[in-house]
């Protein structure tokens, strides 16, 4: 008993001290981007800016890493901590990194880069793909990985753990989705090879078809295979559609929350279009599939190119061969020479609000952006952590270079502007949370943890073993018109899923979810506040304008705080009215009330609603709205 005891004791020290070494080897990388930029900042005889306090520090890494401005007891319990003022900011990066916040705020990041949502009538519900997507992050899938899934899924749309292929399924055009999906994870806009050569670029029309090739014959089908359709569907829809419209769409689209799957794996062929222009091929000229840059990825042909182009039929490509797949492989490859340095140049950017290379879905192949240097070393770093987004976001959390003080942007910018941060105004998502984080004072209590059904995964469940006379007696006997039968699968696959909270408390990451009621409050307020409609990659807007100011000025979520029952009010009634001043400081801005700003609001203390005053200006300034 004793021998046991002991070699799990060994165990227990052997794997703690490995995450200590993980630990320091993170550090030892930001130390090293530090190194870096320093010399930089040598070279050009410019000082490296001021590092920021804990107070700042806190405030900026919970925005940075979950989503939101941190709660007075947050903030307090971090400044408590006696420890020197490294360690215990090491520590707060450790536990945001491994929080419900941190999965909230990244699939906000996630959601509007993949363009997760409803599109029109040939993808209903967005909800398998959103789930998969947050199923990514709870388990910090590597990135390469998630990419790899999501270029190569196949299958049901709404098998669940099959959400991937919504991805698939967010373009039914197979040219538009292949230009999406390189703009996406590559960071390279081929849109306009699609139709004629780039005329600001190298790439062809050739050379844009030879790499569709690759997801040939890959389409989106809703409807039962034609098979199943002529044999069991067919006779039931057209008696249904004689007898009653609402039976025939309810019979419908209900096999289709059973049957719609992208189908196809690339056949590795492609014909030019029939109005193909260049001296370099003709109309239907057989494309054999060819990447842009980098090692090709073996292909296993069933045909050669000779038979597909003898084909009478000109849209002959011959049998799917797996060829998406190796689209996938190529795009993620560490050897891809625009994959990481894509990626890390996405993360800079989110994190620092600077372009390391350059715009994050316009780069050029042989890009490097104004510091080559520290492009290599971000690059190396994301490879030596092997694509784990958490541990390269701690990398960048514990230099120095994100530790430093903000940079407001001038008419007269310097000459190096890659060692920190800049002042930008927060996100949609961010500013409603932060909201939410004074209202309610535990914003992440109702982020999922696991699997949400929705009505489209339920219903896919639940009629798998269903006939024909099944869903025809489903159709009939229900008495749902289309809108009532998505909006009851959706209220059953509610009972399924975790307690959700109240419907206008959830934070932004949870509010357009169709497996709870739809967060009205926040879909107006993102609306304005310039949150992505994800109908174009990197849609977000984060410029600041007049009708925001005058939402915050007059909106009922300022009012909800300053006069409703919130987390902050029940702190302001705890504290004397000296001290409610002092709670309100680093409650809203996150730091101590400076000497100015007491005697500003010296007299505002002497009136009767002062403090509710002092309240609606701090939640209406800059500085909260703004990054620091």
């Amino acid at each position: 008993m004793f021998k046991k005891a002991k070699i799990i004791l060994v165990l227990y020290w052997v794997c703690f001290l490995s995450l200590q070494m993980n630990a320091q080897d993170l550090k030892k990388m930001a130390l090293s981007i530090d190194v870096i930029v320093a010399k930089k900042l040598r070279s050009l005889k410019q000082p490296f800016r001021k590092p920021i306090d804990d107070y700042t520090f806190a405030r900026r890494v919970y925005i940075n890493a979950i989503g939101r401005i941190p709660t007075l007891d947050e903030l307090q319990e971090f400044i408590a901590d006696k420890s020197s003022s490294k360690a215990k900011r090491s520590k707060l990066i450790t536990k945001l990194l491994r929080s419900k916040g941190y999965n909230s705020h990244m699939y906000n990041y996630w959601a509007d880069l993949l363009r997760v949502k409803y599109i029109g009538d040939k993808l209903h519900s967005p909800i398998n793909f959103s789930e998969s997507v947050k199923e990514a992050v709870r388990s910090n899938k590597p990135y390469d990985h998630f990419v790899r899934e999501l270029v190569g899924a196949q299958g049901p749309l709404y098998k669940p753990g099959n959400g991937a292929v919504g991805f698939q399924a967010r373009e039914t055009m197979q040219l538009d989705r292949l230009a999406n999906t390189v703009k996406t994870f590559l960071g390279v806009s081929i849109d306009c090879s699609q139709c004629h050569d780039d005329p600001f670029g190298d790439m062809t029309q050739k050379e844009f078809y030879k790499l569709a090739a690759f997801t040939s014959k890959v389409n989106l089908r809703v409807d039962p295979p034609i098979n199943k359709e002529k044999k069991s569907y067919r006779k039931i829809r057209g008696e249904l559609k004689k007898a009653s419209f609402d039976q025939w769409i309810v019979y419908r689209e209900s096999l289709r929350m059973k049957y719609a799957a992208v189908y196809g794996t690339g056949t590795g062929y492609m014909r030019l279009p029939h109005d193909y222009k260049y001296k370099d091929g003709k109309a239907f000229d057989v494309m054999q599939a060819n990447v842009l840059f980098g090692a090709m990825p073996t292909m296993n042909y069933a045909h050669t190119k000779e038979q597909i182009t003898k084909a009478k039929n000109n849209k002959h490509l011959g049998p799917p061969i797996g060829a998406k797949q190796g689209l996938a492989e190529w795009m993620t490859s560490t050897e891809n020479p625009m994959f990481t340095k894509a990626t890390v140049n996405r993360l800079w950017n989110w994190v620092m609000g600077t372009e390391l290379i350059g715009p994050v879905a316009n780069l050029e192949l042989g890009d490097t952006g104004a510091h080559p240097e520290l492009t290599a070393k971000l690059v190396s770093i994301m490879k030596a952590v092997k694509y784990d987004t958490k541990k390269f976001l701690s990398v960048l959390f514990h230099s120095r270079v994100y530790q430093s003080r903000a940079l407001a942007l001038q008419t007269k910018e310097p000459k190096y502007i890659l060692d920190g941060p800049l002042v930008r105004r927060l996100s949609s998502e961010v500013l409603w949370d932060s909201l939410l984080s004074l209202k309610n004072g535990d914003p992440d209590k109702f982020i999922p943890t696991k699997f949400h059904h929705g009505g489209f995964t339920l219903y896919y469940e639940k009629t798998q073993k269903w006939t024909a006379e099944d869903f025809r007696k489903f159709s009939v006997e229900s008495g749902y018109n289309r809108g009532q039968l998505s909006h009851n699968a959706h209220k059953e696959a509610t009972k399924l899923n975790e307690p959700t909270g109240p419907v206008n408390e959830s934070r932004a990451s949870e509010a357009d979810n169709v497996s709870q009621p739809k967060n009205r409050s926040y879909l107006q307020f993102s609306t304005l506040f310039g949150a992505s409609e994800r109908e174009l990659i990197d849609g977000a807007n984060q410029e600041p304008n007049i009708p925001q100011v005058l939402f915050l000025l007059n909106g009922s979520n300022e009012h909800l705080l300053i006069r409703g029952k919130s987390y902050i009010n029940t702190k302001l009634q705890k504290v004397k009215v000296r001290q409610k001043r002092d709670l309100l400081w680093l409650a809203i801005l996150g730091r101590k009330l400076n000497a100015s700003e007491r005697r500003l609001t010296d007299n505002a203390l002497k009136s009767k609603n002062g403090i509710k005053d002092i309240m609606w200006a701090l939640l209406n300034s800059n500085e909260f709205r703004f990054s620091r």
